[in-house]
């Protein structure tokens, strides 16, 4: 979309395309500015000098004119995109570049409309195809940004991919290769391996590992033989002895453990975990990946060649988003990854592609039992169900004080409604039956009492034995984090909390502070959530009328 226009033009076109098409370190403020600059002479001549960008050789600036076009184009620009892709003299690479904006915009030509106008197909898609290869050979971010495409291809169309890659004859290819292993269905992950096989030994160092990644991980008893049958040849091929071949995974390139950051469980039992490395360079390298305790592993990206004031933006930035985090050490974030993504092997939920991707970075060292013993805890003890015990779960309120607990709420919010909407509808009431300073306190007590008694209710209707333990591990997975931090204090009163909240204990709901103050705070702050959650789905229908009626 066209990002209207801001202020008066200071540098010009000229200038702007000659600095993105020749500087790397150009800040986003800076490249936004330039970007609306572009936006403001578009019609009027900077279209047609960023296309004249793209007929170039340079592939820095082919690269610069590709990310103009995919900020500023639109369907206005379709037909002049069309046009360009019609001329004879455009170079066929230049032509292909396009394919993905043209997508976007929904013109036919796009994917296999533009071969029909290359001067020589095969010769352009092959030197696509080592661009690619180039992109890859890069970092990880290269290998995202393909992969993402890949996967989302017609299955005839993945497995032509993946046959050429293994016909490359280029060891870079087995970085798209790798990632599908996790990935894909049986059929996939079966022309994956025998894709490496093709491979050979130029990519063994990257090969042997993957292979045993997988013998050693997944359930499909097929898929193993398959692989342990191509790792047996590869080792052979390669005059490996089997102690060589058990070194491959630490010959693979490590980095020096830059900064780990891990933020709170948050009410519907979120966390983020960011791990940074520091490049030879003095560059960062880091991952972020989204865990949520149902699921797994849900979300991971990566960054790549950033600076370590970028990397403190990134971290500030994600703070104001909510995803306050703490620093911890390297051992502790990779632990609660690897708690994740055992969790992704049991509820059979797959992993994001990224995830795959950054997997050599993140569990470098990790593929034995013994290294991850070693690992700390993720989740503490419950303390022992004594006397002392349940006196300490009796500072369960005091949680709410901590913007750790902010947003633990009763979740799905729509299970609570009914009873948030009987006490906001009661508000009403409540105001208009009493009026004057003398009846104030009688309105306090009744609305005291019937929240009271709607938390009752609450506790039998909506807590059970699944709830229950849900928040047994993440109070103890809460008491861990703070104590890896420092913040001991309310530690014995997290674990204390969980010992009476478990199923076994035997402590009726009614008697703990915890469940009821969680549903207290529920109910209370409901018209706020209900308010968000309708603004999120971009509609008032779902949020009950009453709330807006006045007296």
């Amino acid at each position: 979309m066209p990002r209207g226009r801001k202020g008066s033009p200071q540098e010009s076109v000229d200038s702007i395309l000659l600095a993105i098409s020749r500087r790397e370190d150009i800040d986003p403020d800076t490249m936004s500015h330039y970007l609306d600059r572009l936006d403001e002479e578009w019609a009027e001549g900077a279209r047609e000098k960023v296309l004249h960008l793209l007929r170039s050789n340079d592939a820095m600036a082919q690269a610069a004119a590709l990310r103009i076009l995919s900020e500023l184009a639109t369907d206005f620009d379709l037909e002049g995109l069309e046009d360009f892709v019609t001329d004879p003299t455009v170079s066929d690479l230049a032509k292909l570049s396009l394919s993905p904006i043209l997508k976007e915009l929904g013109s036919e030509m796009a994917d296999d409309g533009i071969i029909e106008y290359l001067n020589d197909p095969a010769g352009a898609i092959r030197q696509m195809q080592m661009r690619l290869l180039e992109l890859v050979g890069q970092n990880e971010m290269g290998v995202e940004t393909i992969l993402e495409d890949v996967v989302s291809m017609p299955v005839e169309r993945r497995f032509a991919f993946i046959n050429w890659l293994g016909n490359s004859n280029d060891p870079r290819a087995a970085n798209l290769l790798i990632p599908l292993l996790e990935n894909q269905t049986g059929k996939v992950v079966m022309a994956v391996i025998e894709a490496l096989e093709q491979l050979g030994p130029i990519a063994i160092n990257q090969t042997i590992p993957a292979l045993n990644h997988l013998i050693a991980t997944s359930s499909n008893r097929q898929l193993k033989q398959q692989a342990r049958a191509v790792l047996g040849r590869l080792t052979m091929q390669s005059m490996l002895g089997s102690e060589d071949a058990a070194m491959m995974e630490a010959r693979q390139q490590q980095y020096t453990a830059y900064q780990a950051r891990v933020s709170s469980i948050d009410g519907s039992g979120t966390q983020l975990i960011m791990l940074s490395w520091l490049r030879p360079d003095g560059l960062i390298k880091g991952v972020n990946v989204l865990y949520q305790d149902q699921k797994g592993i849900k979300d991971c990206y990566g960054v790549d060649e950033m600076d370590v004031e970028q990397w403190e933006a990134l971290v500030g930035d994600l703070d104001e988003q909510g995803f306050s985090s703490f620093g911890v050490s390297f051992e502790y974030a990779r632990a609660v990854i690897m708690e994740a993504r055992a969790l992704n092997r049991r509820t059979r939920t797959k992993l994001p592609i990224a995830y795959s991707i950054w997997r050599p970075l993140t569990e470098a060292g990790l593929r034995d039992k013994k290294a991850l013993a070693k690992l700390p805890a993720t989740a503490l003890e419950p303390l022992p169900l004594n006397s002392e015990t349940i006196a300490l779960a009796r500072r369960a309120d005091d949680l709410y004080h901590l913007k750790e607990f902010s947003s633990w709420l009763y979740e799905p919010i729509e299970r609570i409604e009914p009873f948030i909407s009987r006490y906001w509808t009661a508000q009403n009431v409540f105001s208009s039956s009493t009026n004057g300073r003398r009846k104030n306190k009688l309105k306090l007590q009744e609305q005291q009492s019937l929240l009271e008694e709607l938390v009752m209710d609450a506790l039998e209707q909506l807590i059970d034995d699944k709830w229950r333990t849900t928040y047994v591990m993440r109070l103890l997975r809460q008491a861990a984090l703070l104590q890896q931090v420092g913040q001991s204090e309310y530690v014995p009163v997290l674990r204390a909390t969980a010992a009476l909240l478990d199923p076994k204990s035997q402590i009726a709901l009614q008697e703990q502070v915890f469940p009821r103050t969680l549903l207290h705070v529920s109910i209370e702050q409901g018209p706020l959530r209900l308010m968000v959650e309708s603004l999120r789905s971009g509609s008032l229908s779902s949020f009950p009328v009453e709330f807006f009626q006045q007296d």
